[in-house]
């Protein structure tokens, strides 16, 4: 339970602004995209609201499974350290 909410904390701390960022620097592609599609998918101001919230459904779980399994990784090392010599 607890490396779920870590790994939920984080990619939630970290994919917010990535998937602002990556979905920002779409822009040129969605404005080139929009008369193939025949849908509006950048405004002047940037990408529409929806595409930000298919950026951040993407970023999100993909970076909670990325920290979820690094967390898992870790706790395994951990647990094959050696204890120690006794002193």
């Amino acid at each position: 339970m607890k490396r779920c909410l870590i790994a939920g904390a984080v990619a939630i701390a970290v994919g917010l602004p990535v998937g602002w960022i990556l979905t920002m620097l779409a822009t040129p592609l969605l404005w080139k995209l929009e008369p193939v599609l025949h849908m509006e998918l950048a405004g002047h101001s940037g990408p529409s609201d929806w595409v930000f919230f298919v950026g951040w459904a993407i970023v999100i779980p993909l970076l909670f499974v990325v920290v979820y399994f690094f967390l898992l990784r870790l706790e395994a090392a951990h647990a094959r350290e050696p204890v120690g010599n006794g002193r």
